[in-house]
Parts: structure tokens; sequence; C-alpha cells
């Protein structure tokens, strides 16, 4: 009985069938099956391996010129020397390291986010400095090469694609707190008059003098030897020869004690709190709506951050994986959001791009795994992402 009910079922799809074909271009319904297979296929993980929901990059700039309030007088190279970019601007070899690091993600992300350019898929915010708009538009450019449908000019293989930032008196989310969130302020100064930062500089006072000898200008804060760190790293990366004092600090010492200054500005989850615990709780907030159907537009595949060496060192510490270091140009944390067929849940694993000429670094957080669950994620992370940030920085102006 079954076997002929089974009959009767195919013998009426055929004439279904049939009845179709002799309705309907040939043409169009072979179109029309391929369209619904390829939505099928691209709608669901086949494996592991194709698991891909959302990215998020965070990166900095490329390499740079000196800016003018981190140079020294007695510097041998003044402004003659960085035109006719100026203070503080990409040089050629920082453009072709942040369109470097754009040729990387295309690479790992070519079948995440097909060859076309889609408007909704992407979404680039920057702060407001022509350094960091300039990588952003180069990164872009290195991440969306034209298609052949796309491409709008024989002598140019480029694509324009916008980006988003605020005037810098108005950015809330990317640039430091310590302007406009006066909780932030009070926690990093306390922490920079605390016994064990006055015994550090205490520890390299020599060197402090050291340096302000041959700079010729006064040495007493972690500040200042992080200016006079930016601007040595900005002048070797263009091939200057540094003077010869340099070697005796250079990069070694300075190098350490700059990034003692980025260290104690994430030296507490208070501060960690206020400062790149905002950007994570927004990672987060797309990577649940992701999950729920609920992210706008519903096209979105990746978003782009492009700041500064504190842009990637935030990251990393509200993860609790910053080991003391400065970034270097270009540098990136990368966080994707993953659907794990197998265990029928999301997951987030996290990289770091420390050389952008280097394939990226897969990092794991305390008591999780590579892929770690999502809700784990949030669990982990949830004392360094603020509720409500306006009220917890203290705030007289609405920051959320």
């Amino acid at each position: 009985m079954f076997i002929i009910f089974i009959a009767f079922v195919v013998v009426l799809l055929v004439v279904l069938c049939l009845l179709i074909l002799s309705y309907f271009d040939m043409k169009f319904l072979v179109s029309l099956a391929l369209a619904c297979i390829a939505s099928i296929a691209t709608s669901q993980p086949v494996n592991d391996d194709e698991s891909l929901r959302l990215v998020s990059v965070f990166f900095r700039h490329g390499a740079r010129t000196p800016e003018l309030k981190d140079t020294y007088p007695n510097d041998p190279y003044k402004l003659d020397t960085f035109q006719p970019m100026g203070w503080g601007q990409l040089t050629n070899h920082g453009k072709r390291m942040a369109f470097t690091l754009g040729k990387s993600l295309r690479t790992r992300y070519h079948d995440f986010l097909g060859d076309i350019y889609i408007p909704e898929a992407i979404r680039t915010q920057t702060t407001d400095y022509d350094r960091t708009k300039m990588s952003a538009l180069l990164l872009l450019a290195g991440l969306y090469p034209p298609a052949p449908i796309q491409k709008w000019h024989e002598e140019l293989n480029w694509l324009p694609i916008p980006i988003q930032y605020d005037n810098e008196k108005h950015d809330h989310t990317m640039q430091r707190p310590n302007s406009y969130c006066p909780n932030y302020k009070n926690e990093l100064d306390q922490q920079l008059q605390s016994d064990e930062t006055l015994e550090y500089l205490k520890a390299h006072k020599n060197t402090f003098q050291y340096i302000a000898n041959h700079t010729g200008k006064p040495i007493n804060k972690l500040s200042d030897v992080f200016q006079i760190y930016q601007t040595l790293t900005a002048e070797k990366t263009m091939n200057l020869t540094l003077p010869e004092w340099t070697a005796k600090v250079y990069p070694e010492e300075i190098t350490r004690i700059a990034a003692k200054q980025c260290e104690i500005e994430n030296g507490n989850d208070l501060m960690k709190r206020l400062f790149g615990g905002r950007m994570l709780g927004k990672v987060i907030d797309n990577m649940v709506a992701k999950t729920e159907g609920s992210l706008h537009p519903h096209e979105r595949k990746i978003f782009i951050y492009s700041g500064h060496e504190y842009s990637v060192i935030n990251i990393l510490a509200v993860l609790d994986l910053y080991e003391t270091h400065f970034p270097n140009y270009s540098a990136a944390v990368i966080i994707e959001l993953h659907y794990l067929r197998s265990r029928q849940d999301y997951a987030v694993k996290v990289l770091h791009v420390k050389d952008v000429f280097q394939e990226p670094i897969e990092l794991t957080l305390a008591n999780c795994d590579v892929l770690c669950p999502l809700n784990e994620f949030v669990t982990l992370t949830a004392k360094h992402v603020p509720k409500n940030y306006t009220a917890e920085c203290g705030s007289p102006v609405n920051l959320d």
C-alpha cells in the first residue's frame, strides 16, 4: 500500500512539472532552481570551515611621518625632511601597509564576502585624522578590488567605498576618553601618581635624564618618552639614520617605557571598561543581533575600525589578552563570529595581526577555547563592558 502511495506522489509531481514547463520558459526555471540552491547553500554552513557569520577588524594606521607635538628641539630632521607629506601623514610605505592589510583580509574572507562589493555588507569607521581616514580607504582598496561588472575605468582598478567618522570633538567612541570621560581621566591620573608608577619612574631616572640631555626636551613622565618613541619609530621606518645617542636607549629601553604608558592606560578593570570596553560592547551587540537576525542591515558581514595604537591595545586589554608591547603600524585585532554546525551553536574567534606582512595569530581567552562559545565569551568579558557609559563616566553630556 505504501509503495502504491509513493508511486502516486511521483506521478503527480511529474505531471505538475510538465504543466509548469509548458507555462514557463525553461531557462527561467533553470535559473530559478540554481538561485534557490545557491541561497540554501549560503544560508547554512556546510561545515565548521564555512561557518563565518560576522567579522570586526580593529587596526592601526600605516607608517607615518612624526607629529609636530612629538618632535624634540635637537632632532636633526625638520619639516623639510617630511615634505610633501607634512607632519603626522602617511608615508608611501605606510600606504602600502594599509593596502597590504586589505589584501590579506581579501584573501582570508574572499569566499565570505564574495567578489561583488555590496554597500550593506560593510561599515568602515575611523577617527578624525588624515592618516586613519587614508588608511581606511587604502585597506578598502585592497579588500575590494573591483569585480569586472563594477570596474568603471580601464586605467584605475579601484572602487570608491564610503567611510564614516565623527568630528574629533564629538567622537565619543573611538577617540581616547581622556577629554570626555571624567571618571576615566581621574583614574588615569591616580594610576600615573601611584606608588608603583613613581617607583618605576625613579628606577628609570638615569634613562630619562639621558634622553633629556640629548633631545633638549624635559623628560619627566612616561608620556614624554612615549612621544620620543613615536618620533624615533616614525623616522626609523622612513629609513632615516637616527642620531648616535639613540643607540644606547632605542629601540629596546625607550620602547619598553613607552609601552608602560600603554599598559597603565588599561591598568585596571575600571579603566578597561571605560576605554576599550565600549567598543567591545558594540562588537558583542552586533554579534548577538546577527545570531537573532536583527542586525541592520541584515546583509552586514564586516565592520572595519581604523584607528591608532590604542585601538589595538584596548581591544586586547578588554579581552585580557594584552601583553605589554607597542603595536606596529597596521597591526590589527580581528574578532570573528562563527556558527558551528557540529555544536549547533555560535562561537567567537580572536586573531592578532602583529605584523601586516605575516599571518595572523589565533588567540585564546582564559578558560575558553580558540572557538569560544558566544555565551561564554559574553560572560567572560562582561566585567569590561559598560552598561550605562554616560553614568559610569560621570559625564554631564550624554555619551550613549
